[in-house]
């Protein structure tokens, strides 16, 4: 379910309406939002609209890793395919570069270091692009279910189990140990319990964008590696090479 569907079923709720359970698909989710909610009595208006404050934060920063993805991967393709279509270029001025590289053994050996180089530096590529983080769309949320149930309640053993189970099954579980140690901080120092789990959520996004961020940020750097190291040999193998030997080719021809 998109923020946008959650803030419209809080307002459903707000008038009155009453919402009806649909276990199929996403709505598991807002299901075991409003059923920990009726257990706790905290406001389940309230709680669904700072979970889609949440997504919302969470869906832009997914938004940014796969913008980033997109531009590497279509970078990649065109440096890959670079050299054939210099290779057709190359063709109309006469250079005969593709026949030098197709008939003759020295051109075969040409041919099979350039395309070698280039399938190896668009999978390079390909790699560093997909090692590109990508956050749990769910970062922060057991974080802010939490904090706002202790906002106005306590929390039975059995309310903690179903939210622990609920982390484990949104791919946020680690979040529940935090909570649990800033929980007893919070008895010790008597700081209120509810904040201190909040600013944790925000932190958990704050450096899971840091993070994101950081990677996209040195990705074209890091993609200079394969063009140094393969894709620009395989264009100089694939294109100035056979283009100078089949002009020099010609020449001989002509000269003689």
């Amino acid at each position: 379910m998109t923020p946008t569907e959650l803030r419209r079923l809080a307002a459903t709720l707000d008038a009155g309406v009453t919402h009806r359970d649909d276990r199929e698909g996403d709505d598991d989710f807002v299901s075991e939002i409003l059923e920990i909610a009726r257990e706790t009595g905290a406001p389940r208006t309230r709680i669904l609209r700072v979970i889609a404050d949440a997504l919302d934060a969470n869906i832009e920063l997914e938004r940014e890793v796969t913008i980033a993805a997109t531009s590497a991967r279509h970078s990649a393709l065109v440096l890959t395919a670079l050299p054939a279509f210099t290779l057709i270029v190359t063709e109309f001025f006469g250079m005969h570069a593709l026949g030098f590289l197709l008939g003759a053994p020295i051109g075969w050996l040409c041919l099979a270091i350039g395309a070698g180089a280039s399938f190896g530096g668009w999978k390079w590529m390909d790699r560093l692009r997909r090692r590109l983080p990508m956050p749990s769309p769910a970062t922060g949320v057991l974080s802010d279910l939490v904090a706002e149930i202790l906002s106005v309640t306590g929390m039975r053993a059995d309310v903690e189990n179903a939210l622990w189970a609920s982390g484990k099954r949104w791919g946020v579980g680690s979040e529940w140990t935090s909570i649990v140690d800033i929980r007893a901080t919070a008895r010790e120092t008597g700081i209120p319990v509810s904040g201190l789990i909040r600013s944790d959520a925000h932190e958990r996004r704050r450096v899971a964008r840091f993070t994101v961020r950081e990677a996209t940020e040195r990705l074209p750097g890091q993609m200079l590696i394969p063009l140094g190291v393969c894709l620009f040999p395989a264009f100089v193998v694939l294109t100035v090479v056979p283009a100078v030997a089949g002009m020099a080719q010609g020449f001989f021809r002509s000269s003689s």
